[in-house]
């Protein structure tokens, strides 16, 4: 298992950086850019990481939407309502079809009172309709986002052991690399090639070890579909 000291241990050997918490900055945006998806060379968005799978709970308010749960990251897979039954997607999409969703409601207004019947993901809210007058628990499963490491001992939340060390140094290397002039007329871009190839390497070990779901993958942060493209 690596460790954060590890970690910095290893990209400072590369990078002769002794500007630890910036290496520690950029050690937990790499977690965290993985764990909320990468664009492969197919220009598909690697899949959620297992270990990041949480479930909590919102409460309805008197309008038809409620925040997601603050460490929301990406791929809302389920919604239970208060009775713990399933609340299905939009007919024809999955919770991310808020068109659908919009489509299939006869107050387009969201103004419906009752029972939550009807629900959609957009942004960083859950909708729903009805809009019930006595607030409702709705149960939601995800996928987090991982924990930040601070501590030397800490350990990166939600990658498999054997590729955390080869996935964060590299792409911590490759974006240092990237955003830098290389020395020397003949290296330009040598350490980002380098770098960004071989973490390329070690996500397509990650797609294959954790194997690809069989729903499309979405960004957290925004209506972004992996339907083989990018939609941003």
């Amino acid at each position: 298992m690596a460790t954060l000291s590890d970690l910095v241990s290893a990209i400072d050997s590369i990078i002769q950086d002794t500007d630890i918490p910036t290496i520690t900055k950029n050690i937990n945006k790499a977690v965290l850019a993985i764990a909320g998806g990468i664009m492969m060379p197919d220009r598909v968005i690697s899949p959620p990481l297992p270990d990041l799978i949480d479930y909590a709970t919102v409460a309805t308010t008197t309008v038809a939407h409620v925040s997601l749960p603050t460490d929301y990251q990406r791929k809302v897979f389920m919604v239970l309502d208060s009775s713990g039954n399933q609340i299905a997607p939009p007919q024809g999409g999955d919770y991310y079809a808020y068109a659908l969703f919009l489509k299939q409601l006869s107050d387009k207004r969201l103004t419906e009172t009752g029972s939550v019947y009807k629900v959609a993901v957009k942004g960083s809210n859950l909708y729903y309709q009805g809009i019930p007058t006595v607030a409702e628990t709705l149960g939601l499963h995800y996928y987090r986002k991982p924990v930040d490491m601070a501590l030397d001992g800490d350990t990166p939340d939600g990658l498999p052991e054997h590729l955390q060390e080869r996935l964060i140094k590299h792409y911590v290397c490759k974006e240092i690399f990237g955003d830098m002039i290389e020395d020397g007329q003949d290296n330009t871009g040598v350490g980002y090639k380098f770098h960004s190839g071989k973490f390329m390497e070690a996500m397509m070990e990650l797609i294959d070890f954790i194997g690809i779901d069989a729903e499309p993958q979405y960004y957290g942060s925004g209506e972004f579909q992996d339907a083989g493209a990018c939609d941003g």
